[in-house]
């Protein structure tokens, strides 16, 4: 038996740029909206839970919290990014070439199930903006 249980209705706000998207080469922001799933092997009988909704509400949140209100680079590019004002600039730095929502969506889901100790298959559904998103399944 498989179960699955989620949390949504969660956000966060970063800004970035899609070299491999013409016309939208710019440096520019999104609120992402993300619901996270897990699929565990069944539901432990010592507790009625797969998870309990708090505790993985809980680690999602400390998940987002990592990628709210930054710059979402892509390691090779951290050298060339040079941005100064008044004003706190904070960097999170991707493994991956582009910052699309399909590699921040990536990024979370594993974030997501190292933290949760890798027990868990994490699904995550990333809306950049309203009406487009993507569907990652980790591992």
């Amino acid at each position: 038996m498989r179960v699955r249980v989620g949390v949504d209705g969660i956000s966060f706000d970063s800004a970035h740029y899609t070299l491999s998207s013409q016309g939208n080469e710019q440096l520019h922001g999104h609120t992402y909206k993300i619901s996270v799933e897990i699929e565990g092997k069944g539901v432990n009988p010592e507790t009625g839970f797969v998870l309990d909704f708090d505790v993985l509400r809980k680690v999602v949140m400390e998940v987002v919290k990592e990628w709210d209100h930054k710059l979402i680079v892509p390691q090779k590019d951290v050298s060339k990014v040079s941005i100064k004002g008044p004003f706190k600039l904070d960097i999170k730095v991707i493994e991956w070439d582009y910052p699309s929502a399909e590699y921040i969506g990536l990024e979370i889901a594993k974030e997501i199930y190292h933290k949760l100790g890798e027990k868990y298959n994490v699904t995550v559904k990333i809306y950049e903006g309203e009406g487009n998103y993507a569907v990652i399944n980790y591992p």
